[in-house]
């Protein structure tokens, strides 16, 4: 309870836990289970997820590498806000191209802007956490990221059977992009500087 109080009265951590929400809530069932559905639907086979993913992982490494050299992101909390809200529209594309190669270009696309996102939220959590706290706020991020947002999978499974995947893309980018305007409009998250 100390814990959950900690991260409430928090300026930044509080709208961060909403934001890593919101995110995880709108990006992995189409990332998982919709991209299943997708490569079914447009006939690319296993091997079209397994390029789709290579080119997700290819933008997460440079997502990462970039972060390296670059050392040091000014205004962290913006940058993850844009770029949750930029990787948001990405998502929904990804529905909506007809080519293998240019999937495999937008997830690229994904893979690099949510790379530098969760980077930098990872990198706010551990900042802003009191050090007494942070196992506790990781547990609760953890709690959102790998205990809730996976629920999303058979919701996303059925819609997609229902409506097809580009109206539950589009409102699963959506909820991810909901995210980064929180970030955005809430002032101390959108001032948030790593050391």
């Amino acid at each position: 309870m100390d814990g959950l109080r900690h991260m409430r009265r928090h300026p930044v951590l509080a709208p961060l836990i909403v934001v890593i929400a919101l995110s995880d809530l709108g990006f992995v069932g189409p990332l998982n289970v919709g991209l299943a559905l997708l490569a079914d639907a447009r006939g690319w086979g296993a091997s079209g997820i397994g390029w789709i993913l290579a080119g997700f992982g290819t933008g997460s490494a440079a997502a990462s590498l970039l972060l390296t050299v670059w050392g040091r992101v000014p205004r962290a909390g913006s940058v993850l806000s844009w770029t949750l809200a930029a990787g948001a529209v990405a998502i929904a594309a990804l529905a909506f191209v007809p080519r293998l190669a240019a999937a495999v270009a937008v997830a690229l696309l994904i893979g690099l802007l949510a790379g530098l996102s969760g980077a930098v939220c990872s990198a706010l959590v551990q900042t802003e956490s009191d050090p007494a706290y942070l196992g506790r706020v990781t547990s609760v991020t953890n709690f959102f990221s790998l205990g809730v947002a996976p629920l999303t999978f058979p919701l996303t499974g059925a819609a997609i059977g229902l409506w097809g995947t580009g109206p539950v893309f589009t409102v699963s980018a959506a909820v991810c992009a909901l995210g980064g305007v929180y970030g955005l409009c809430s002032a101390p998250l959108r001032r948030a500087r790593l050391p």
